[in-house]
């Protein structure tokens, strides 16, 4: 072989070699990577989001019982405060309670409450007739504090507990016009 094609088989080696080089074709870098980079066909990594702060758990609650008021009927509940338990608004407020309860999850209890002369009662519970759920115009003793003066806009308290549990609550109050009594929703969730 002459020195001359020696000269050519190298300089072609390097010009395959600078190609391979240029076209990414090289080994593997031994830098691990250990999280991989998101892909058409792969999701970015995702990082699970704090738990929400105690006011910020008061305020969501709070927003949904204000939803809830918004979506019931005040008159109906005064349908239901002079008819009783066995009317067919009651029966039909129950069924608007338990959908209210089925819409999201983390709810433990929705509920109507009269709050009138200081006193707090339970009208319409979406467990009401099971062991855990409140009956008709049953006291609420151990009411939350907030609740012993009416309840004007939407709140959330807690955590605070009752013979229920310990919970995070959100209260609205449910136009009836009148101004005898107040009604009011409230949503429990488990602390």
């Amino acid at each position: 072989m002459t020195a001359y094609s020696q000269i050519k088989i190298g300089a072609l080696v390097l010009v395959l070699a600078a190609l391979l080089l240029f076209a990414g074709c090289t080994q593997p870098s031994p830098i691990v990577q250990t999280t991989p980079a998101p892909t058409a066909t792969t999701a970015a990594p995702t990082v699970a989001p704090a738990a929400p702060s105690n006011e910020t758990l008061k305020a969501e609650i709070a927003a949904l019982a204000g939803t809830f008021a918004s979506e019931t009927d005040g008159n109906a509940l005064a349908t239901v405060l002079r008819e009783g338990p066995n009317s067919t608004a009651f029966a039909e407020m129950l069924g608007h309670l338990k959908a209210f309860k089925e819409s999201d999850p983390k709810i433990k209890y929705v509920y109507t409450l009269e709050q009138r002369n200081g006193t707090v009662r339970f009208i319409v519970d979406a467990n009401y007739g099971m062991p855990d759920g409140s009956g008709y115009l049953d006291v609420y003793d151990d009411a939350p504090a907030e609740l012993k003066t009416p309840v004007t806009v939407p709140i959330g308290v807690g955590p605070y507990t009752d013979k229920w549990g310990t919970f995070y609550s959100g209260y609205a109050p449910v136009d009836s016009g009148s101004n005898e009594s107040v009604f009011v929703i409230g949503v429990d969730i488990t602390a």
